[in-house]
């Protein structure tokens, strides 16, 4: 059986490779040397993971084979797990992944949760996974959303009590968030820690100081709730900048500026705020734009250069017209300005349609733009709907 290793190219599966087996110090290894590249090894010390059989060929162990054909696993995640779970009886784990399925759990998140903690297959079905995923159930959380808040964090599943840590936990987000959808997408977000409360009060009192009032906190809560589980200077330091900004505390756009700014390092914020410089923007105004919209400077570089680059360069709007309509700049050039301006396009050589009208035609839904747009010149211009979709492709 195989276990620790030394692995010199992990990016490779091993399972392909031919294997040799020889004895060193009393113990027995397989080193497996790669034919596309002569200087990358592998060594594994025999434990648990695989077996050979007489003439020294590699075989998968029960474990391994059990996690890949019975769990969905990869060869290389198998592997890993194999590690942490030695799988003797099937009995348990096959009750475990009946249980798990009969609550709705996709094949692929279960797999993503075995992988993480593979020690999930060795808990007790009934007496401490079934509990537990009823209580989530009961609260009207589906499959694919119990997947997701499992796969976070295994450990709920397996160490947590049920009594003495879930209970509390939910009912404290209850406190803020009065709807089980919006627990659910909150819990998809958390990375579960012991004594939420504990950790979050302090900053909650916080926002609670500076004015923000609870709904904004319950839409932190659920936008990005990771971001009240922050030690508080950082924490304090990241609220009193947007507040510095000009946001109200007492408004919901505070807490989208709050996030957005939590999620950048101050050289990454800065680098955004030259390229904003570089199109000819001054200070004013781009606070001006983040006032707005302040997912804005959520986007990449390399997207908001793109998209800039558009507006200012090829349609030629001034700053004026892009910070009085900055929502442009969250929209996808692939999916929706690229073949918006090609009918766009049509309609302005056509007379048909005044320049001011284009941020209009981008904003609007997608059966409206349709419909004001495209079937509304069918007649004359029976081509635009051609045009428009040969560009969604």
């Amino acid at each position: 059986m195989l276990g620790t290793c030394l692995i010199l190219n992990p990016c490779k599966s091993f399972y392909s490779n031919p294997a040799r087996m020889f004895s060193f110090c009393g113990r027995e290894f397989l080193h497996i040397k790669w034919s596309s590249d002569p200087s990358t090894h592998l060594f594994f010390i025999r434990n648990s993971a695989f077996r050979f059989s007489s003439d020294g060929t590699e075989l998968p162990s029960p474990t391994v084979d059990y996690l890949i054909k019975k769990c969905g696993l990869t060869p290389e995640s198998a592997f890993k797990a194999s590690q942490r779970i030695n799988i003797k009886s099937t009995a348990k784990p096959d009750s475990v992944l009946a249980l798990l399925k009969s609550y709705g759990l996709p094949k692929p998140y279960i797999a993503k949760l075995i992988s993480k903690d593979p020690t999930v297959l060795s808990a007790d079905p009934t007496k401490t996974l079934e509990p537990k995923i009823e209580f989530f159930s009961n609260m009207g959380i589906s499959g694919p959303d119990l997947a997701r808040i499992f796969h976070r964090h295994p450990s709920i599943l397996s160490n947590f009590s049920l009594k003495n840590y879930i209970v509390p936990c939910i009912d404290f987000l209850k406190s803020f968030l009065h709807d089980d959808r919006s627990i659910a997408v909150a819990l998809t977000r958390l990375r579960w820690i012991k004594e939420i409360r504990r950790v979050m009060q302090p900053n909650i009192e916080m926002l609670r100081y500076e004015g923000v009032q609870d709904s904004g906190i319950s839409k932190l809560i659920i936008r990005r709730p990771q971001l009240l589980t922050w030690k508080q200077p950082q924490f304090n330091e990241v609220v009193l900048h947007t507040k510095a900004l000009g946001f109200d505390p007492s408004s919901m756009m505070f807490i989208h500026a709050l996030c957005t700014l939590s999620q950048m390092y101050k050289t990454t914020l800065e680098a955004k705020l030259e390229l904003f410089r570089s199109f000819g923007w001054s200070e004013d105004e781009i606070l001006c734009i983040f006032r707005k919209q302040p997912r804005c400077l959520s986007l990449s570089e390399k997207i908001l250069r793109t998209r800039l680059d558009f507006f200012m360069n090829k349609l030629s709007w001034t700053v004026a017209e892009v910070a009085k309509n900055p929502v442009v700049l969250l929209l996808s050039m692939e999916k929706r300005i690229v073949p918006r301006y090609s009918v766009i396009q049509v309609l302005l050589s056509q007379g048909l349609m005044k320049k001011q009208s284009i941020s209009t035609a981008l904003i609007l839904t997608e059966d409206k733009f349709l419909e004001k747009f495209v079937r509304k010149y069918h007649q004359e211009l029976p081509q635009l709907l051609k045009e428009y979709k040969r560009n969604m492709e």
